[in-house]
């Protein structure tokens, strides 16, 4: 076939297929996402089985990447970090975590896909309040957990959108917390715990100028306990419950 033969409309329609197909592969590739996260945080602290609740709302960051949402059989994985603020009248709450997942993943059909993931990861968070009691005291309590993490995810994924279901639970190991009065310091073991979590994502993938958005709504739970044989540590119990969005662009 000479090259005169073929027509403008022939030529456009290869163009425009060359690029669908470089499209199509690009959303299967490991991806980087960067954005925004807003969250309501509940706090329940029991003590002799009498409850007192606390809610704040934050705001932070967070960039992932790897091929979680995006992959299709085999080997996936992900890694994260996000970082969380509020300053509430005299108290400053600060929270961060990094973590790592690793998994199979088969498919049940052309589109839908599920995997186990297992990982690990490390949280961080901080209480700061000025001017606490007679002395007007600066106070910071610190609490640090490396933690183990399973999970199972579910994936369906089409030309438009990518959705993904996952569920599982973080297990805390080794967890400190260290309470910091004008200087002067003290720290204490906590009990490792499982914590449950979900998250419900959805990766737009013709989003802005068809650089992909990502959009998550997730919740998590914590347990903090002492670990120690005295009464109070027995009695005493705080609870933290958060249900947040994500909101952040692929590339």
């Amino acid at each position: 076939m000479q090259l005169s033969s073929i027509t403008p409309k022939a030529t456009l329609a290869l163009c425009l297929a060359g690029a669908s197909q470089a499209y199509a592969d690009s959303v299967t590739d490991p991806i980087s996402t960067f954005g925004v996260i807003a969250s309501h945080n509940q706090y329940k602290l029991t003590v002799d089985d009498e409850s007192d609740k606390e809610r704040l709302n934050q705001g932070g960051l967070f960039y992932h990447f790897g091929n979680k949402l995006t992959g299709q059989e085999g080997f996936i994985y992900q890694a994260g970090i996000e970082g969380q603020y509020r300053d509430k009248d005299d108290v400053e709450y600060k929270s961060a975590r990094a973590d790592i997942d690793l998994g199979l993943r088969a498919a049940l059909s052309t589109n839908n896909y599920v995997d186990v993931i297992v990982g690990g990861g490390y949280d961080w968070g901080r209480i700061e309040q000025d001017d606490v009691g007679p002395f007007d005291s600066n106070v910071k309590l610190t609490s640090k957990s490396p933690f183990a993490k399973a999970g199972l995810g579910y994936n369906y994924l089409t030309p438009d959108y990518t959705l993904r279901l996952e569920v599982g639970a973080r297990y805390s190991i080794n967890s400190e917390a260290r309470l910091k009065v004008d200087g002067d310091s003290d720290s204490v073991d906590l009990k490792d715990k499982v914590n449950p979590y979900g998250e419900l994502t959805v990766l737009w993938n013709k989003g802005i100028n068809n650089l992909p958005i990502s959009t998550s709504l997730y919740y998590t739970q914590t347990r903090y306990e002492l670990d120690s044989n005295s009464a109070i540590a027995e009695r005493s119990k705080l609870k933290q419950e958060q249900v947040g969005l994500r909101v952040g662009l692929a590339f």
